[in-house]
C-alpha cells in the first residue's frame, strides 16, 4: 500500500508524476505510514525486539517503523536513497538534536502535528489482529500506537550519514553506506515497504539485501512484508484505479493480486531460510475522504496515473471509488490483512 501501500516507481523518466514531493511526504508521515504500525508491531512482538537488538531498516522511509524499535531500547539504522523527502522527516523524528545542532539525546519524541486531521479515522492499532502461522509465532499486539513524527526542513548533510548517540543513524544512499569498522553486526533486517500488489514492486529489492546480508550477523532476521490476498484487502478494489487511469503505461506498473508466495520469491534468491510468518490486520482509516485521497496519493502508487492524465482527473476518480467504504459519520474505512515473512541469515 514505498518504497502502506507503497513506494514510487515511475514507468520511464519522461513520465515523472507532476507532484509536490515535499507535499507528498508529509502526507505519507501525517496520514499514511501510521496505517501499518500494527504490523511493525507484530514483528517486533514476535521477534522480542528490545534493548540487545541492532536493527538495520531498508526503504526506511520517514522512519517511522523505526521510532517505534528505538521507543523499545533497539539501536536503529535506516536506509533509503529513493525519497529524501520522506528521510529528511525521519530525520526530524529520529534525530531531533542534531537538527538543531545540539549534542543532547538522539532520540525524539512523537510529534504532534498531523494527529488532528486523522484523528477520527485512523486504525492506530485499534482492532488490529496478528495471526502467526509460523514456528514459534507469538500472536501481535491487540492495540498498538499510531504516532506521527514532528516535521521541519532537516536535510542529511553532504555525507548523507547522520548518527546521534549511536543508538540512531539515517543514510541516504546503499546499506554499505551505513557500515562501519566500529559496528557490531545487525541482528535484524526489516523490509517494511510492502510488495505483491503492483507488477514489479519487487524489482531491487534482491540486490538491496544483497548489499545488506553481509552486515547482519549469521542467524540474524530478515523480515519482509506483503500485502495479503485481495479478497481481503479493501483497498485493492481502490488500487485498480490507478491501472485504469495509468493506461497505456498499465504494462509497466499495472495491478495485480497478491500471490501467495510473493515474499518467498523474494527471500530465496538472497539465500535467506524461511522461519516463519504471519498475517496481521492493517485497516486504512481516514478522518474523511479528503485525507484518504492525500493519504492515498502519498504512496506514490497512483504516480504513473496522474503522469498519463492529470492530478484532478485522478482525484475524481479516486473519490468516486472510495464511496463504498465511507462511513454515514464522514470517516473511509478500508479493512485489509498484511503478511509478513520472517527469514534467518544462513
Amino acid at each position: 500500500m514505498t518504497p502502506t501501500l507503497v513506494r514510487r516507481h515511475v514507468p520511464h523518466a519522461d513520465s515523472a508524476p507532476r507532484v509536490d514531493l515535499c507535499a507528498r511526504a508529509r502526507d505519507w508521515s501525517e496520514i499514511q505510514e501510521r496505517m501499518l504500525v500494527p504490523l511493525y508491531e507484530a514483528v517486533y512482538e514476535r521477534l522480542e525486539v528490545g534493548p540487545a537488538t541492532r536493527l538495520l531498516g531498508l526503504r526506511c522511509g520517514a522512519g517511522l517503523a523505526l521510532l517505534l524499535a528505538a521507543g523499545r531500547g533497539a539501536e536503529v539504522t535506516g536506509v533509503d536513497a529513493a525519497c529524501p523527502e520522506r528521510l529528511a522527516l525521519a530525520r526530524e523524528r529520529l534525530l531531533p538534536d542534531a537538527r538543531r545542532g545540539a549534542n543532547g539525546g538522539a532520540l525524539g519524541g512523537t510529534g504532534t502535528h498531523g494527529g488532528g486531521r486523522d484523528g477520527r479515522g485512523h486504525p492506530g492499532g485499534r482492532g488490529a489482529r496478528a495471526e502467526a502461522d509460523g514456528p514459534s509465532g507469538a500472536p501481535g499486539p491487540q492495540g498498538a500506537p499510531g504516532p506521527s513524527g514532528a516535521h521541519g526542513d532537516g536535510g542529511l548533510g553532504t555525507s548523507g550519514r547522520t548518527r546521534a548517540r549511536a543508538t540512531a543513524e539515517l543514510v541516504a544512499g546503499s546499506p554499505g553506506d551505513a557500515a562501519g569498522a566500529e559496528d557490531a553486526a545487525y541482528t535484524l533486517v526489516t523490509v517494511f515497504e510492502p510488495i505483491g500488489c503492483l507488477a514489479g514492486d519487487s524489482e531491487g529489492l534482491g540486490e538491496l539485501l544483497a548489499d545488506a546480508l553481509p552486515l547482519a550477523a549469521r542467524g540474524a532476521a530478515v523480515v519482509l512484508a506483503g500485502w495479503g490476498p485481495p479478497e481481503r484487502c479493501a483497498t485493492s478494489s481502490v488500487l485498480r484505479v490507478a491501472t485504469k487511469l495509468a493506461d497505456p503505461l498499465r504494462s509497466a506498473r499495472s495491478w495485480r493480486p497478491a500471490r501467495r508466495d510473493d515474499l518467498e520469491e523474494v527471500a530465496q534468491p538472497a539465500g535467506l531460510k524461511p522461519d516463519g510468518s504471519g498475517r496481521v490486520a492493517c485497516p486504512f482509516g481516514y478522518a474523511d475522504v479528503d485525507s484518504a485521497v492525500r493519504g492515498l496519493l502519498s504512496t506514490g502508487l497512483f504516480d504513473a496515473a496522474i503522469a498519463a492524465t492529470d492530478a484532478k482527473q485522478v482525484d475524481k476518480e479516486l473519490t468516486e471509488a472510495l464511496h463504498p467504504y465511507r462511513r454515514p459519520d464522514g470517516t473511509v474505512w478500508m479493512p485489509n490483512v498484511f503478511r509478513y515473512l520472517v527469514t534467518r541469515v544462513p
